[in-house]
């Protein structure tokens, strides 16, 4: 009762007569209190007086520590209304706290702060990530923590637990083994010494990090998977061209291999993601005895993505003039236009991989047989009601991972409010689209940019931005379109155990399936 009491006094607090530092003090500890107690009306106070301290004239690093604090009062919100671990896709506090740990991450006083803040920080928004299922995009988070603490616990902890889960999701015997045994090495570098932990932990969290670890080496022979893994073993290519451009992409993590998550390792550097193997009744496709039709739209889909790959990074570091360009006539438009083959691949690049986007909407239509209208089905509204913006009944609390996380992707695209704050590289993606489909993207020289006068924004033609821009933007959209085509490909896998596993007793025939050799991939010159 004494304690209630208290935590209501220092609630009704007022900070008018605190001075900035000693009201975000104030904020602090009055979370940090409630969230001990689970007083929910703690953290809506909190989000109060945020809401107020913000509208003062704030160094940076106190603004930014604002939204760390707002992303905290967030987490007592969703802990006091019993969310954690639930399967809702649309999810308030998830959401709230990763718009404000995003916010955090890019905000101009995130460099103002000391080394942990910024880990915890990092940390945490990955976290939240995978909770929604993005999975990749949280071990760059948790990585990001890393190259700042190596030796940062909390990073390594979940890191470990967001490898456990995503190698749990693979088919490949091998690549799950070898994530079991890094999801291993992150657990048990929590618990090591010279572990760096944000503060004092209770000893029941630390156990169960530890009972983590010991899972893992229950669940496999981690020093034979150690001895054969042989992740830098393979060389990279034949010429020297091939290796840059195979080192690239592993640096970028651009393959489609879960073990390019893991690092820049020679042994991830192919393209070996497959579907899973596909169920389907004898009587869908009478009289046919091809695959699925799915398995030939997965491989265009693959292929439309290393393609893309290598467009732009040709055009990214081809600085000659090629000869497809001589004699063309273009005139300067006196605001250094960029034109030339090496950026029409940059170009071709982003709208290839975009477009991969709204392939995988339509192949999650097909899979899951939503029955949308064929014509207006896209990665923003495949997961809607037909023509409202509303969450299909059917994903409300659906029980897939990787699919929720694809939704959470389109979210980051199309949400208004999340593509404004998750990071500076996913902004204004759609519009760069439209313009590069419909209209009139404008593109100078980057070196040029910030000497300009006023940007003309292509007279009201389209859109008008500097080369450096559009090349980070085609760079992000790849990776997107990576993420989108593991995660559609493991949110299948998961589906298919699923349905076996509701049906058990089916008799089930197999066909297998063989590999197009890389020589029938040249153009038939007849």
């Amino acid at each position: 009762m004494a304690r209630q009491e208290g935590l209501e006094k220092l609630r009704e607090r007022s900070i008018t007569k605190l001075g900035a530092e000693a009201a975000l003090e104030h904020i602090g500890t009055l979370i940090d209190l409630s969230h001990d107690a689970g007083f929910g009306r703690g953290a809506d106070r909190a989000l109060y007086l945020l809401d107020e301290l913000a509208k003062r004239e704030l160094t940076a690093k106190q603004g930014v520590l604002i939204e760390y604090f707002r992303a905290n009062a967030w987490s007592l919100k969703e802990e006091v209304a019993g969310e954690r671990g639930s399967w809702a896709w649309e999810h308030p506090e998830r959401e709230q706290q990763v718009l404000a740990l995003s916010r955090a991450a890019v905000h101009p006083g995130f460099v103002e702060l000391d080394l942990i803040r910024c880990c915890q920080i990092l940390t945490n928004r990955a976290s939240q990530l995978d909770t929604m299922g993005r999975f990749i995009d949280a071990i760059e988070g948790w990585d990001a923590a890393l190259r700042i603490i190596p030796r940062f616990a909390m990073a390594q902890a979940n890191r470990g637990y967001g490898l456990k889960h995503y190698g749990g999701l693979l088919d490949d015997i091998r690549q799950r083994a070898i994530l079991l045994l890094h999801a291993h090495d992150g657990l048990a570098a929590a618990n090591a010494p010279g572990a760096v932990y944000d503060s004092v932990y209770p000893d029941a969290v630390l156990q169960q990090i530890a009972d983590a670890a010991e899972a893992c080496t229950r669940a496999g022979d981690l020093e034979r998977i150690r001895a054969i893994q042989d992740l830098d073993g393979p060389p990279l290519g034949r010429s020297k061209a091939e290796r840059a451009y195979r080192l690239w992409c592993l640096q970028r993590r651009l393959f489609l291999s879960p073990l390019n998550d893991l690092g820049a390792y020679s042994a991830a550097a192919s393209d070996d993601l497959v579907l899973p193997p596909i169920r389907e009744r004898f009587d869908e496709r009478p009289g046919v005895v091809t695959p699925p039709p799915v398995i030939g739209f997965f491989n265009q889909m693959k292929q439309e993505y290393v393609s893309a790959r290598f467009m732009l990074y040709e055009g990214l570091h081809d600085t000659r003039v090629h000869f497809s360009d001589r004699g063309v006539q273009l005139f300067d438009t006196l605001d250094y236009p960029l034109h030339g083959l090496a950026a029409e691949r940059v170009r071709t690049a982003f709208r290839i991989a975009y477009s991969l986007l709204d392939k995988v909407a339509f192949l999650v239509d097909h899979y899951w047989k939503l029955g949308k209208i064929a014509d207006r089905i896209n990665f923003k509204n495949v997961w809607m009601v037909e023509g409202k913006p509303r969450l299909l009944d059917r994903f409300k609390a659906y029980e897939n991972w990787p699919l929720r996380g694809l939704y959470w992707l389109s979210k980051e695209l199309f949400d208004d409010e999340l593509k404004r704050t998750t990071g500076a590289d996913a902004r204004e993606l759609h519009d760069i689209r439209n313009a590069l489909e419909h209209k009139y993207l404008q593109v100078h020289e980057g070196w040029a940019w910030q000497l300009m006068g006023p940007k003309s924004s292509a007279e009201g033609l389209g859109l008008s931005i500097d080369s450096d821009l559009l090349e980070a933007k085609a760079l992000r959209v790849m990776k997107i379109a990576r993420s989108a085509l593991i995660q559609l490909t493991l949110a299948i896998g998961v589906e298919e155990r699923t349905r076996g596993r509701a049906d058990p007793d089916t008799i089930i025939g197999s066909m297998s399936l063989f590999g197009l050799e890389d020589r029938r991939k040249r153009r038939d010159p007849l």
